[in-house]
């Protein structure tokens, strides 16, 4: 008798994960996250790549020289004056499709930093959104939107936006290009003759992802 009953457990739990098999049903979806952040995936829904654009982290991103210009409007009488400028990126985190950095603004031969923080959004297409924080208060400087284009092979981030300045506004788009140590743009950028560490170091250092 205690044989048969543990055959008959034995039977009922095959044919239990045979239907929730069949119907598609998972474990996996009361699953906690993997050890990298990623949710697993329930059975029969398409994987996607969230992570795809996981190198991000660390990578530092600039304007090449054809791209250092942007146009200035005045409220005060509505002119348009070409302004010259440089912009770093530096992305700190990345998670499941976001990203941080520091941004680092300067405009004019001046070359008084803005200091910034990106969170930024970017989907498996490579479709960018971003909002820019003032890295000291906090508050939203300007929404760029942007996308990942392959120029000669090599990625690069299209980003454009206006955004309000002194009194009108800065209007502004570029072929970001990625820079490395070893670079010649990494030693010495574009309009500010600068390396990247010099041209950063004025600003703190961007913020990380906390993934609870």
């Amino acid at each position: 008798m205690r044989r048969r009953l543990i055959a008959s457990v034995r039977t009922l739990a095959l044919v239990a994960s045979l239907v929730l098999a069949g119907s598609g049903t998972s474990s996996a979806i009361d699953a906690p996250p993997k050890p990298d952040g990623v949710l697993s995936v329930p059975s029969g829904e398409p994987r996607l790549a969230y992570d795809k654009w996981e190198w991000f982290e660390d990578t530092y991103w600039i304007v090449p020289r054809n791209g250092i210009y942007s146009v200035y409007q005045s409220a005060e009488d509505n002119t348009f004056t070409v302004l010259r400028g440089q912009t770093v990126f530096h992305i700190t985190d990345y998670f499941n499709g976001y990203f941080t950095g520091a941004v680092v603004v300067k405009l004019t031969s001046a070359l008084v930093p803005s200091c910034q923080f990106v969170l930024g959004q970017v989907t498996p297409e490579g479709s960018v959104y971003m909002t820019m924080f003032d890295a000291e208060t906090g508050e939203v400087v300007n929404t760029p939107l942007g996308s990942m284009v392959k120029k000669n092979g090599q990625w690069t981030m299209v980003n454009q936006m206006t955004s309000p300045a002194a009194g009108g506004t800065l209007s502004h788009w570029a072929y970001m290009l990625q820079s490395r140590p070893g670079d010649r743009t990494f030693e010495s950028l574009p309009f500010a003759h600068e390396s990247i560490p010099e041209f950063l170091s004025a600003c703190p250092d961007g913020p990380e992802i906390r993934v609870p």
